[in-house]
């Protein structure tokens, strides 16, 4: 009568279940390598919805995979107010909120009187450095005839300094409200800047609107600044580490975690955090509510160690013992881990693989069942 096919699968089956298990009762400590591989065909792997995973050699943080709840913020450092230098009227707003802008790019036009008493005493203090120059250099002369003293002459000298430091106060008042001190003419008017390419948030300003010195005029958001204010339980925390990338709802690039909070909140005894998104993307709006999922470390950055991560769908169990079935050439090879523990979808391996093994993370239950000749395994 002849042999059919299922049945020989599921003898050798049966077969490499009673090798195995006469190994184990006989070693108990013997190296989980040495199991003998379950050698499928592409036939047999197909019919069992076996698929299969590599692994990577860059371990997984043991806070992967969690979830965090926060909220989208501008950073004081990424925010630039625009305020009036000197008192006047705004003459002219040239920009509207939502609107981008350029470092350089006019804000404002403000009329100052103030500024061309600043600029009029410019021109006085050049016109007094001219003439305390002229006369030092006159004295220089005579005190090398012999006509003058020395103490005139260091007079002279003294007069001269302190006429072009006053040039320089002049100029750099005159320069840090952003006048042009070129110009030798005196202009009641003065174009507000933008210092960096940004986003204006707001405008504080309106046309005939009298400002004081000091007085904003508009809010601008530079480009790739924000911040995401996140929350996270002390158990949460402990897994955490600054460096840590998180993936944000259509964003692209990742946020990074750059700070932890040492305390928690008094109200809900939550650890805060802060992550900063640097990208150019623009997928984030300020004070929007986001969740970030917690990917692992950057590269580069110091692992947690013996920690690398497997999908739980990949690890089976027998006898209190976790395995994962690496493919080698031979077939699939019931490998022994050991657990360190569990986040979110994947189970966090402290020994038993290397990070480049590729496993079985589908169909696990069938190769299971073939290994412990239960002819599961049976296409």
């Amino acid at each position: 009568m002849p042999f059919h096919p299922a049945a020989r699968t599921s003898a050798f089956a049966l077969a490499l279940s009673a090798a195995w298990v006469g190994l184990h009762a006989a070693t108990p400590t013997a190296a989980p390598a040495a199991l003998p591989a379950l050698a499928w065909s592409d036939t047999q792997i197909k019919a069992a919805g076996i698929t299969t995973q590599t692994l990577t050699a860059s371990p997984a943080r043991a806070g992967a995979g969690v979830v965090l709840q926060g909220t989208v913020e501008l950073p004081p450092q990424a925010t630039e107010l625009l305020s009036a230098p000197l008192a006047g009227v705004v003459q002219q707003v040239l920009v509207s909120p939502g609107q981008k802008v350029k470092a350089g790019e006019p804000i404002a036009r403000l009329l100052s009187p103030e500024l061309v008493t600043w600029q009029r005493e410019l021109l006085q203090a050049q016109a007094q450095a001219r003439l305390s120059a002229s006369k030092l250099e006159r004295d220089e002369k005579l005190h090398a005839e012999g006509i003058i003293a020395g103490l005139r002459l260091q007079d002279s000298r003294t007069q001269n300094e302190l006429a072009q430091l006053a040039v320089k106060e002049r100029r750099q008042t005159l320069q840090l409200a952003g006048v042009n001190t070129a110009s030798e003419s005196l202009q009641p008017g003065l174009n507000l800047r933008a210092a960096t390419t940004g986003t204006v948030l707001e405008v504080m300003a309106t046309p005939g609107q009298r400002l004081e010195a000091g007085m904003p005029v508009a809010k601008v958001a530079r480009s790739g600044k924000l911040s995401v204010a996140l929350q996270a339980t002390p158990a949460q925390a402990q897994n955490l580490r600054v460096g840590d990338l998180l993936a944000l709802p259509g964003c692209q690039a990742p946020a990074r975690l750059t700070a932890i909070v040492p305390q928690v909140s008094a109200d809900n005894q939550a650890v805060q955090l802060r992550a900063d998104f640097t990208a150019s993307e623009d997928c984030l709006r300020v004070n929007q509510f986001v969740q970030a999922t917690v990917q692992g470390r950057a590269p580069g950055g110091a692992a947690a160690p013996g920690s690398l991560g497997v999908p739980v769908s990949a690890v089976v169990r027998h006898a209190g013992q976790a395995y994962v079935f690496v493919r080698t050439p031979q077939g699939f090879v019931p490998t022994a881990i050991a657990v360190a523990g569990e986040s979110g979808a994947q189970i966090l391996v402290r020994s038993g693989l290397q990070g480049h093994e590729e496993i079985a993370v589908r169909g696990t239950a069938a190769l299971k069942g073939a290994w412990q000749g239960l002819g599961a395994g049976e296409p």
